[in-house]
This record gives C-alpha cells, sequence and structure tokens, in this order.
C-alpha cells in the first residue's frame, strides 16, 4: 500500500490532468500560506456547498478592483488576459494581444485538443476564417488549461468563444468555485450552443464494495467541483433508492483537486471516487479496484454531453448570425473528424509540443483519439442537470435554463 501510495502522490504532482495537481501541504502553495479569505479557516481547508465537502484550490487570492469585466457590447473583449502570479505550470503563459476585431476562441484540452479547433482554425488555413470573410471580424484560438487561468478568465469574460468541459461551466454557473472565486462576477455571461464530445468520469470503487446500495451512508469522492457528474450520479442512485445528501439522502459527496480525492480514497476515507482517465487507470491496475458503474450507464447512455461549445451571451445577442456559423461549422468539423480523421497527428504533434513548452509533465502523446464525438447538446441532460442544481441550492443566483443553454442553433444546423 505504501508503494502504491507513493506512486498516487508522485503521478499527482508530476501530472497536470486540467491544470490541477495534488499539493504536499494543504495549506500552503507556490504563492505562500492560502489567503483566509480563501481558506475559511486555518483548520478547515474546505467550504460546505449545501451537504458537500469542497476542498478549496490552493491560489493566491485577488482583489477584484485590480480586474475590470469586459465591456458586455456584443464585441471581442477588450481587456487583457489575466495571468496569476504563480503558473501552474513550469512556464507562465503570456499570450498576444489582439484588436478589437478578433473573437478570442479557448480551446481546452481534457483528454485532447477539441477536435473542431483544428478543421476550424489549423487545416488549410481553417474553415472559420473563410466564413468571417466580409463581416469585418477575424478569430484566433487560444490552447491552454488550468482553473487558475481558466476560470477567472471565464469570470472576466476574456473569452468571446471557448470549448470546455461542462463541469467547468456548471461550477461557474454556480458561484461557488473552488479557484479564485472572489473574481466571480455573473454566472450566466456564457451560453452553451453546442457540444464537442460526450463521456464522463465511471465510478470507480475497491473490491469490496459490489452494489450502489453499500454507498448508503458514506462518501463518495468527485475531482474537482463536477456538478455535472453529481446530478447524473445522484439519478443513477436514485434506482436503488439513494441520493445525495445535497438532494435529501445519505450518500456523502467531497470534491477536490485530484491529489485530495486520491489520497482519501487510498486511505479508505471514501467508498468509491469519480477519478479522471490517469488516475482511474493507477487505480484499475495498482489497487485492483473496479468500475461499479462506467459512466455510460449512468442513465442517458452515450450520449453524456462532456466538453460544450460556449459563447458570451452579449454576442450571442448582438451576432447571432455569426453564432450561427460557429455552431454550423462546429458541427461540420465534428463530421469531419468522425468520417476523416486526419485531425488525431497534426493535434497531437501540437499538443506535445505546446505540453513540453509551458507544462513539462512526463507526457508523450503519439496519436489522439477522441470517442464519442458529439456537436449537439443533450438538451434533458443539461435540463436535469440544471434542475439538480436548483433543488440542492448550488445557485448562488437563481438563473433560469434559458440563461445558460440555447439550442436554439444547433436546431438550425444544415445536415
Amino acid at each position: 500500500m505504501r508503494r502504491s501510495l507513493a506512486a498516487f502522490l508522485a503521478l499527482s504532482v508530476a501530472l497536470s490532468v486540467g491544470g490541477c495537481s495534488l499539493l504536499p501541504n494543504p495549506y500552503t502553495g507556490p504563492n505562500g500560506p492560502m489567503a483566509p479569505a480563501a481558506l475559511g479557516n486555518a483548520d478547515n481547508p474546505f467550504k460546505m456547498v449545501a451537504k458537500d465537502k469542497v476542498y478549496l484550490h490552493v491560489a493566491k487570492v485577488y482583489d477584484p478592483a485590480q480586474f475590470p469585466k469586459t465591456a458586455m457590447t456584443g464585441e471581442p473583449s477588450n481587456i487583457p488576459f489575466f495571468k496569476p502570479v504563480k503558473d501552474e505550470g513550469i512556464v507562465n503563459r503570456d499570450y498576444p494581444t489582439f484588436d478589437g476585431k478578433t473573437f478570442k476562441f479557448l480551446a481546452l484540452p481534457t483528454a485532447a485538443i477539441p477536435p473542431q479547433d483544428y478543421y476550424l482554425f489549423h487545416k488549410n488555413g481553417g474553415t472559420l476564417k473563410a466564413a468571417l470573410a466580409g463581416t469585418g471580424y477575424k478569430a484566433a484560438d487560444i490552447l491552454d488549461t488550468g482553473h487558475i487561468k481558466i476560470l477567472p478568465n471565464l469570470y472576466l469574460g476574456y473569452y468571446d468563444f471557448a470549448w470546455v468541459p461542462l463541469a467547468v461551466m456548471t461550477e461557474y454557473w454556480s458561484g461557488n468555485e473552488s479557484m479564485n472565486q472572489e473574481l466571480w462576477r455573473e454566472g450566466n455571461d456564457y451560453v452553451v450552443i453546442g457540444s464537442s464530445t460526450d463521456g464522463d468520469s465511471s465510478l470507480i470503487a475497491p473490491p469490496a464494495v459490489t452494489d450502489l446500495k453499500q454507498l448508503g451512508g458514506a462518501t463518495v469522492g468527485i475531482m474537482n467541483v463536477s456538478l455535472n457528474t453529481e446530478a447524473i450520479f445522484n439519478k443513477k442512485l436514485q434506482s436503488v433508492g439513494l441520493a445525495t445528501e445535497s438532494a435529501g439522502g445519505t450518500v456523502k459527496i467531497e470534491t477536490g483537486t485530484p491529489g485530495y480525492v486520491m489520497n482519501d480514497i487510498v486511505g479508505n476515507k471514501l467508498k468509491a471516487v469519480f477519478a479522471w482517465s490517469a488516475y482511474s487507470k493507477m487505480l484499475l491496475k495498482q489497487q485492483n479496484y473496479h468500475e461499479l458503474v462506467k459512466w455510460q450507464d449512468m442513465g442517458y447512455g452515450d450520449k453524456v454531453t462532456n466538453v460544450v461549445l460556449v459563447v458570451r451571451k452579449d454576442i450571442l445577442a448582438k451576432h447571432p448570425d455569426i453564432v450561427q456559423k460557429v455552431v454550423q461549422l462546429n458541427y461540420d468539423a465534428t463530421q469531419q473528424a468522425i468520417t476523416v480523421g486526419d485531425y488525431a497527428a497534426p493535434e497531437a504533434k501540437r499538443y506535445q509540443a505546446w505540453n513540453d513548452k509551458y507544462l513539462g509533465t512526463p507526457m508523450k502523446v503519439s496519436t489522439l483519439g477522441v470517442p464519442n464525438l458529439d456537436p449537439e447538446i443533450n438538451k434533458p441532460l443539461l435540463q436535469d442537470i440544471y434542475d439538480y442544481m436548483v433543488k440542492c441550492g448550488y445557485f448562488k443566483t437563481p438563473y433560469k435554463f434559458a440563461e445558460l443553454v440555447d439550442t436554439s442553433f444547433q436546431d438550425k444546423i444544415a445536415r
């Protein structure tokens, strides 16, 4: 066990999966001691959201007055990219200054760069360049990872469009963030208009746990604040007469960085865990854990919207024609990725070069295969997630579903 635990800790420190890594001491980080405003108090580096225990990321607390929000005029953002004092990688990333007519697209890699990015921006100059010709606007893509940059730049409205995990959006919507929450403004500034991939984490359990009913009264871990994962998990629990504590049941939820959660699952503090790919592989291989429930068996089949395409709501309101072009091209790119698949080798090369330059993690990318490509939002799924968040009191501000998700553009796609 000690050897395996040491391997987990080494993995957690070395890898930056989605930009989050384990810090050796939960009370201090690369910027020094966690500030009281973020910590809550010196003995409890977490906060309670409904009945969930949410471990806070160790991060510097910033003065919101020093970071203005972009003007919500329907034009490309007019503020500089938020850059933390100390990056999560080995190099702090700097990005060029774009002119006022360039829409900025974030392409956030999870297991890979969203394949749609390749066709919109890179293959033969990209389809978006041609589509925007004559509109007076251009577009540029930004490849980046890390909660300490992604979330603050959403809070401030820097990105104009983005491909991001639904977990990032549900955390952002809620206003109960684990990272730089002092910079949060409004959670409905971005609207989901499309998708990139389907998928989620499977529920991993030790050998002794063989039935969902064994989770009653126990604690289950979820990596990062993934309210979408929690919502579909609750749906599955209901099939055996259980529910999460926040939904009135007895199953407790703990969320935190992968390091926190991995420490607790191997330390027997958790009964099961939703572990990201690299960590689930370690559990399955080294600890003889097993998949208690595959993500495809959570109640929605393989149509679990995971990486979503979003746009700032003011841009949607002012430029619906451009938004429609983007949604159509996202659909076309997905079909090309499925049928031709020529994105894999060039994107693997680009991702490897970017990773080596900025993160320096021991990742070797030969090819990038992304199954479950899907350009369209599963609206019933997102409605269920929204309803669960409302029921549990997860919204700091009471938004309407239509303020967060707009499927009207995908309804007009030429198929």
